[in-house]
């Protein structure tokens, strides 16, 4: 696919311009509206995920207020997890809120609790299928029957699930989605964000990004329809590495717990294996002691990257705590297990005997 880095585009005549100006006939107008390289992008993810469209932002927290800001206005009401993205809370927390568009968090896996939180204001339900970082597991499909019932919009984030592992419009989600940065892409090395859905939906979607001048880049969308070619084989690696190193922590001496849906001992193990495909590339495990050993496996690893962010090539450690959720209520992070002691490997597509040997020299530091 060649990369159209162009801002605008050439007519035929003045008719032409007019024409496709007005969308009576197909044609690029302006980058920032669409471009070849983009539409390339955005059908080749649709076509896995099995919706009409979709539009590409500049980034994963561009796509998720696209989102929001489509479905939402002044005097609605949104409900989220309790354990959730940073930024996503940051959102709703912080943002939305200057807009009168209020939110409730719940405990998500309890499908009561969320039965019990609706109100006649409710517009969207806010799903990750596999939370992050605790890696709880959505049902889905009796959250979807919920919805329904209320007349409320189901929009789910799929970063941690893609298409390969999950696919929510399968199951009747309204809407999908992704930071492409992440697995999508899976090559580190460009930021993006995806929405998908309906036709009808995405021209509201679309007219929320064009506004608000977030869309993707052609070169950017090039770097990740590059990367989408090799989704599968790289997940299929990486599931196999992320089961390999779950059952291997499960069984270490200074390894308090260990979240993987792979694993028996997941409350949600069952739930896991019915509706996905794969269990998936992130494993999060909890050590005693607070901060100071987590500082110390950090700082002894050899293969393995700290840093933040997921879903490469290389395997990554994180620390939720002091990255992706650092702006949730400390007691909030502690009551849902996001602890100081709480690491989040993503793994990649490495030897799992090498990360497994990374891993035991980096726990003899503590």
């Amino acid at each position: 696919m060649p990369i159209y880095q162009t801002v605008n585009f050439e007519y035929e005549d003045f008719d032409h311009k007019l024409r496709v100006g007005n969308i009576e006939e197909p044609g690029y107008f302006y980058t920032r509206y669409s471009n070849p390289t983009i539409d390339v992008l955005n059908e080749s993810v649709a076509a896995l995920e099995g919706a009409e469209t979709a539009f590409s932002f500049a980034s994963g927290m561009g796509a998720i207020t696209g989102a929001l800001l489509s479905l939402l206005k002044p005097g609605d009401h949104i409900i989220g997890s309790t354990i959730i993205y940073g930024g996503t809370y940051g959102m709703l927390t912080h943002f939305l809120p200057r807009y009168n568009i209020e939110h409730t968090f719940v405990d998500i896996w309890d499908l009561d609790a969320v039965e019990s939180v609706m109100k006649s204001n409710t517009k969207v339900l806010w799903v990750e299928p596999v939370m992050n970082p605790t890696l709880h597991v959505s049902d889905l499909p009796g959250l979807v029957e919920i919805a329904e019932r209320h007349d409320v919009k189901v929009i789910v984030d799929n970063t941690f699930t893609p298409p390969y592992l999950f696919k929510p419009l399968d199951h009747g989600a309204h809407g999908v989605v992704h930071s492409t940065t992440k697995f999508i892409n899976g090559n580190g090395d460009t930021i993006g964000g995806m929405v998908l859905g309906s036709g009808e939906w995405m021209e509201e979607v679309k007219g929320v990004g064009r506004l608000t001048g977030g869309t993707m880049s052609p070169f950017n969308a090039w770097l990740t329809w590059r990367g989408l070619r090799t989704l599968g084989l790289r997940l299929e690696r990486s599931c196999k590495n992320a089961m390999k190193i779950a059952r291997y922590l499960e069984s270490h001496n200074e390894v308090k717990r260990v979240y993987y849906p792979g694993l028996k001992s997941h409350p949600q193990h069952d739930l896991a294996k019915k509706i996905m495909t794969d269990f998936g590339c992130v494993v999060s495990f909890e050590i005693d002691g607070g901060l100071e050993p987590v500082k110390r496996i950090n700082d002894a690893f050899k293969m393995i990257t700290s840093t933040v962010s997921l879903g490469e090539v290389d395997t990554v450690a994180a620390h939720p705590a002091t990255s992706s959720h650092q702006k949730m209520d400390p007691e909030v992070r502690e009551k849902y297990g996001i602890t100081d002691g709480l690491v989040r490997l993503s793994v990649g597509i490495e030897d799992g005997d090498d990360l497994i040997e990374d891993l035991e020299q980096a726990l003899n530091h503590i």
